[in-house]
Parts: C-alpha cells; sequence; structure tokens
C-alpha cells in the first residue's frame, strides 16, 4: 500500500490541536451524594465503575479524533495493488459447442468458461475486452468494451449453441482486430491444441483455457429407418468410446410411446450396430440410449420417415401426355382407381382428371379441372402470362396455345399463370395438402408438344414432394431458404412437446433452425411440417486437452499483474460523515465531557 498525496498528513497536527484542547478543559462530574452517604466512599465507587462508563464521559472527544484521523488518511488517498490481468487490449474467444454442454461437478463446462470470464472481468482495470462466439460463423458480441457492468450482462447471456466450433476462423477473427497495443487472446474451450495455433502472431499472446469434464463416453453415432415392401424398419449404431465394455438400454419412441426397447452391450473403443425390425408406421422416431455418462448431447437422435421419391397415382381420364411426360422423367406412375386410393397406405402425389375435387383423396395433388360437358367453355383470346414461381422457372409457357379453359374452382388459390381475368394454373391447399390445379385440359392446347411441359411436370414434383410435411435436416442454428406454397405468411416452430419456440415471416428473412438438436414441426396456415435438427458428427467424438500459453512467459501462471486500487477513501470519506452524525447526537444528548 501506498498513498497518492502523502502531504495531507500534516494534518496530524489539527489533531494534536484538539488532544491539547481537552487537556486544559476543566473535566468534572456532577455527583449527587446522598446525606446518609459518606464523600469518600461515593468517590470509591465511581473509581470502581466499568470502563465504558468512564469512556462516556469523553466520548465526543473520542469521536472527534477517530473521524479527524480517518479524515487525514483519505485525503492522503491511500492506494493499494491487488491481482489484475495482463495486457491492454483482451480478446477471449468462447466456444459453445454441444460438447461445451457437458457435466462437470454438475455445472456444465460452459458455466466453468463463464465463471473464469467473470472472475477476469473483476480484476480489470480499465482494459478494453473484445468477446467472439466461436460458432460456425464467428459472432462478436463485444468490441473494445471497458464497461464492467456491460461485460458481466454479456458474459451472463453466453449459452450453448450446439454448433461445432470453429476455433480456426474465431482466432483469424481476433487476430484481424489486434491494435498496436499488448493484446492478449484467451480462448475457454475443451479440446483446442497447440496444432490449431500453428499460423499464431508472434506479438500475441495466446492463452487457452479447456475444460476438462468429458470421460467414458458413449455415443449414438447414427439412426435412420426406412420403408420397403410395406415395412420399416431402423438401423442403429452405437459407440463405446471408453476403456471399458459397457451395456446400455437402447429405447426408441414415437409419439410418446415405445415401440422397441433393448439393452446393448458395446466392447470398450468398438462400435455395435443395432437392426430394428418392423417398426410402425410413424411421422418420425426417437432413439434414446441411457449411457448415464455427463454427456447427453449425443444420446438421442430423431428420424423422420418420409418417401424421397413418391409414387404419383393416376385417378379417372389422365391424358397420355401426362404419363409419358412422368415416364420420360423416371417417376414411376400407377393407374388406380377411386376405391383402391381410399385403402393407400404409401404416401404420394395424386394425378387427377374427369373426377370431382371434392373427392380427391388428402394427398398432394395435380388435379386438371377438366370442363363439363354441361359447362360452356371460356375461349382465351389474350395472351399467357405468368407471375414468378419456381414451378414455371425454365418452362416459358408464354409461348403456349391455350384454346380453351375451364371455370376456376371457388376458393382461396394463388394465380401462377393466367390470361387476362382467367387463371389457367394455380396453386393452394385442400385438406391441409398442397394443391395445383389446371384449368385447362391437354386436348385444347399444343403445351406437350413444347419442352417446357416435361419440366412444369418435374417442377410440380418437386415442389409438391417438399410440400408433403418433411423440410429435410438441419444443423443446430442453420439457416436456409424454404420454398414453400406462400412466402407472404409467417411460419410458427414448435418443439416435440407443442411449445412454441419461435415466428418467422419467410418473405422478410431466411428460416433459422433452433439450436438444440431433435424433432420440430413448422405450422403455416395449417399446414403441419417436420424437420430435424442434428448434432454435428464431430460433437459426437469429443476430445479434452489441457490447457496451455503460447508466446508467452513459462512462468505467466506465476506472475501477477498488479493493478492499483484507490477506492478505499471514498469508504473512509462515508464512515466520517457516519461519526459527524453520531457526535451530534452524543452532543445533543448532552454526554459531553
Amino acid at each position: 500500500m501506498y498513498f497518492a498525496s502523502p502531504m495531507f498528513f500534516i494534518l496530524v497536527i489539527l489533531i494534536a490541536f484538539v488532544v491539547l484542547l481537552y487537556f486544559f478543559r476543566k473535566q468534572y462530574k456532577a455527583v449527587i451524594n446522598p446525606s446518609n452517604l459518606l464523600w469518600q466512599q461515593a468517590m470509591n465507587e465511581w473509581k470502581a465503575s466499568p470502563w465504558i462508563q468512564k469512556l462516556q464521559h469523553n466520548l465526543l472527544f473520542w469521536l472527534q479524533v477517530i473521524a479527524l484521523t480517518l479524515l487525514m488518511i483519505a485525503l492522503a488517498k491511500p492506494i493499494w495493488l491487488s491481482e489484475g490481468v495482463k495486457g491492454e487490449q483482451l480478446i477471449w474467444i468462447v466456444d459453445t459447442s454441444a460438447t461445451m454442454s457437458a457435466l462437470k461437478d454438475d455445472k456444465q463446462l460452459i458455466e466453468e468458461s463463464k465463471q473464469q470470464m467473470k472472475q477476469m472481468t473483476e480484476r480489470l482495470n480499465d482494459q478494453e475486452v473484445t468477446l467472439i462466439v466461436a460458432g460456425r460463423k464467428p459472432q462478436i458480441l463485444l468490441n473494445r468494451e471497458s464497461n464492467i457492468n456491460v461485460i458481466q450482462k454479456t458474459i451472463d447471456g453466453i449459452a450453448v449453441t450446439y454448433e461445432h466450433e470453429n476455433i480456426e476462423k474465431s482466432v483469424k477473427l481476433a487476430e484481424s482486430l489486434v491494435s498496436n497495443r499488448e493484446t492478449h487472446i484467451h480462448i475457454f474451450s475443451d479440446s483446442v491444441k497447440k496444432e490449431d495455433l500453428i499460423d499464431r502472431l508472434e506479438n500475441v499472446s495466446y492463452e487457452i483455457h479447456n475444460a476438462h469434464g468429458i470421460q467414458d463416453n458413449i455415443a449414438l453415432l447414427s439412426f435412420g429407418v426406412a420403408g420397403k415392401e410395406n415395412r420399416i424398419s431402423g438401423l442403429v449404431v452405437i459407440e463405446n468410446q471408453g476403456e471399458k465394455s459397457k451395456t446400455v438400454p437402447l429405447v426408441i419412441t414415437s409419439e410418446n410411446q415405445t415401440i422397441f426397447q433393448q439393452k446393448v452391450t458395446i466392447p470398450a473403443g468398438k462400435q455395435s450396430v443395432v437392426n430394428v425390425p418392423d417398426l410402425p408406421q410413424r411421422r418420425f422416431y426417437q432413439a434414446l440410449i441411457k449411457s448415464g455418462d455427463k454427456y447427453s448431447a449425443d444420446d438421442e437422435l430423431t428420424a423422420v420417415y418420409s418417401v424421397l421419391k413418391p409414387n404419383v397415382y393416376a385417378l379417372g381420364e389422365i391424358n397420355p401426355f401426362f404419363i409419358k411426360g412422368l415416364e420420360t422423367l423416371g417417376i414411376k406412375t400407377v393407374q388406380m382407381d377411386q376405391n383402391s386410393i381410399l385403402g393407400l397406405k404409401e404416401s404420394g402425389i395424386i394425378l387427377a382428371e374427369g373426377i370431382p375435387v371434392d373427392v380427391l383423396p388428402k394427398m398432394p395433388a395435380i388435379y386438371i379441372n377438366k370442363k363439363q360437358d354441361s359447362a360452356n367453355p371460356i375461349e382465351l383470346k389474350e395472351p399467357i402470362k405468368e407471375t414468378d414461381s419456381s414451378l414455371t422457372e425454365y418452362v416459358d409457357i408464354d409461348k403456349t396455345y391455350i384454346k380453351y379453359a375451364s371455370s376456376p374452382i371457388t376458393g382461396n388459390w394463388g394465380n401462377i399463370v393466367y390470361s387476362g381475368n382467367h387463371p389457367l394454373i394455380q396453386t393452394g391447399t385442400m385438406n391441409g395438402q398442397p394443391v395445383i390445379i389446371l384449368n385447362f385440359s391437354l386436348e385444347n392446347t399444343d403445351w406437350p408438344l413444347h419442352p417446357g411441359f416435361p419440366i412444369f411436370l418435374y417442377n410440380s414434383y418437386q415442389w409438391l414432394s417438399n410440400q408433403t410435411g418433411f423440410l429435410g435436416y438441419f444443423q443446430p442454428g442453420e439457416e436456409k431458404w424454404l420454398q414453400l406454397k406462400d412466402q407472404n405468411t409467417s411460419i410458427e416452430l414448435f418443439n416435440a412437446f407443442g411449445k412454441s419456440i419461435s415466428t418467422l415471416q419467410l418473405n422478410k428473412e431466411n428460416f433459422k433452425a433452433p439450436n438444440k438438436p431433435g424433432i420440430y414441426q413448422a405450422v403455416s396456415e395449417g399446414q403441419v411440417y417436420y424437420f430435424s435438427v442434428l448434432l454435428d458428427d464431430r460433437e459426437k467424438r469429443p476430445q479434452s486437452e489441457a490447457s496451455f500459453i503460447l508466446n508467452g512467459s513459462k512462468e505467466n501462471k506465476k506472475e501477477l499483474t498488479l493493478k492499483p486500487n484507490d477506492s478505499l477513501w471514498f469508504w473512509l470519506t462515508c464512515v466520517v460523515l457516519l461519526l459527524l452524525m453520531v457526535e451530534w447526537e452524543v452532543y445533543r444528548r448532552g454526554f459531553r465531557a
């Protein structure tokens, strides 16, 4: 400790002057002496009274001496040194990958890293802090921030994102922010190695804080389901990354029902493949292993059952050009009657013509709105135009000749192709399923002779396949542009428990998957879509590395960076103010020497 203004110790003369004043002041105590008590006996009793009673007679004196002494020390401004943080500019890189969710002493590894950052924050001395989250795309949360409250609040908001960490890009981003001042880069992770920092800057110190927590891990590497000959089977791969053989329960559930369970023994350092036959048909399946280890993010996987290349089922009097065009594209087309389609268990796409629209099965469909014999056909005289849609991409339908069209079906449909006020191709939903409507028959057009006709069939097939309820597999937090039937509507995301987690406006922002792996639902205008968020395969093989320092002193851990603390004068002043209030109260009550 030292004093910034030692000259104020000259005020000790003032304290001595106050003491001298008390020496020259008459001091007496009025004592009421009863007539039946001798004076000598009263004096003896007064001298034998407790010391606190004697102190009370001089209380005002002692309060003044203490107040003046503390005020003198406060004016001298005492400063002491405490442990600080090395560097003028600090850059913190935080790993928020799935492995940082592993437990250590019943706390996630990310919490250990946050605690280290908070402790460093308390030792800052007006230093600037830059905070970077090392996700798939590194993100800067703080840039040269020196406000401790802001830094603490930002640290509290850090959470596991389950993305695989990109330490290399994060370090390069941090190095691009290095100024001419002394800079120290701190990396908070669990598996950073020296090999990851080969191309480091020589004038920057790197300190890696690796947390240790994952040992003897058992991971669910893969899980998938497939249908063949009206049967659905699954395949599960489990890996034991520990040094001892273990037996774990494998459970497969769907819609909160257990449909398969089995105990699996995995040798140390080996993989086990489990075949799951005869699964009941469900929209999705969840595989779970109860490993009992400290890392649970790789203990669960979700598989969505969907037909990647659905068949096309033809109903009614289908024009042969449709069948020929689909077969040219390699799409299997099956002719069926109305009774057979009702008992169909497999999913697919309906191609219907010449049947009432209200008898269409609850499946995605291409419906040719063929004019009835009693209806008058609409002759088209105006040019054919199209809107911007994926259905008409590369089709050039404006070069097509269409003589007659049918009256459109009543409903809320989107017009894709039209001639004047007459819609020719429309899209919408019916019975919760996507539908493409053609308000003309191929007999009244030369469209099959154009190269754009099979392209339209392909676009329609792909569009309907993507609308059948499965949006695909996503990485945690992955952003992707989605092609839905109406881009102007909002889409609401729900987790497997039916809890709403976010709402997106697709015409203003990209679709962003949730961070936590699992099965999710996306609801848009009554249509339910499923998608799955999968853990990165690299997060299923966690590693632990020791902490180390690069480009710093080998004894850096033992060296202390000292920072001055000068806040004591403020608290001393507060105590002096409190003593003045006590002095006034003592004087008011008459306890004066």
